[in-house]
């Protein structure tokens, strides 16, 4: 007698939302080939997010925003499939990726936990190569897992053995410079507001956005980029500058009280 496939695991995709119509579809889209339930966490959209993540059968909760972690980790606790797949609003994953995916898990021994690799795609450009060497932990084991990091960096925190995927997700962070540039005054007020600052605050505000253009620029080759490349690592100075700038402003502030 034939032995019995063993059935598929079911996989949850889970996405926290905030305004985001614009995205939400294709990034749900993407997931739903390979994905067994849509979990989607919004904040009172006030645009038509909602509605789009429910015509395309995601199952929707509401909640005021807390905190990025927070948030995504009640999203993992709506989650009912064995495995976990996390996405943002703005990505999308591949057909290669859902592929893998599929693959990995029906293996006979899967790991617990997989990185994926992340492409951005801004200025008319996917930047593959060292840039942006994104790799996160995206799909996991439900029950070993749980969200943790300082805001807005909000990561996965897993127990148990950890391999990568090589399909990537796709980016589709910043519609323009302008929305990039809001994006960076706004996490970088978030990061300031879970540092403190203290006497070297200052000079953290020059030295560290001084390193951050270096690493991208020099070490991670931005240079090969062209211009393109140029924009990746002054924005990601600009990020740390900001962020030194607004807890020296801080301190600032505080030295007036006393």
């Amino acid at each position: 007698m034939a032995e019995q496939a063993q059935a598929a695991p079911k996989i949850s995709l889970v996405v926290i939302t905030r305004n985001e119509e614009e995205l939400i579809g294709q990034c749900l889209k993407s997931a739903a080939t390979f994905c067994d339930e849509l979990i989607v966490v919004d904040s009172f959209s006030t645009d038509s997010t909602v509605e789009i993540a429910r015509a395309l059968g995601a199952r929707v909760f509401q909640r005021p925003f807390e905190g990025y972690v927070a948030q995504k980790q009640f999203a993992l606790e709506q989650a009912t499939g064995e495995w976990v797949f996390s996405l943002d609003a703005d990505e999308q994953a591949t057909w290669e990726l859902g592929r893998e995916i599929k693959a990995a898990l029906g293996a006979a021994a899967p790991a617990d936990g997989y990185r994926v690799r992340r492409i951005l795609y801004h200025l008319g450009h996917y930047y593959t190569r060292g840039l942006y060497p994104d790799r996160h932990l995206r799909l996991f084991r439900r029950r070993r897992a749980r969200f943790g990091g300082r805001e807005p960096h909000a990561s996965v925190r897993l127990d148990g053995r950890v391999a990568s995927l090589h399909s990537p997700i796709l980016h589709f962070s910043y519609r323009d410079v302008a929305d990039h540039i809001a994006t960076i005054d706004r996490l970088s007020t978030q990061a300031a507001s879970e540092g403190e600052p203290g006497p070297f605050t200052a000079v953290k505000m020059f030295a560290n956005p001084a390193w951050r253009f270096f690493n991208f620029y020099v070490l991670r080759g931005g240079f090969r980029e062209g211009g393109r490349g140029l924009y990746a690592a002054m924005s990601a100075a600009f990020y740390v500058f900001l962020k030194y700038a607004k807890l020296y402003e801080r301190r600032l502030r505080t030295r007036r009280r006393l």
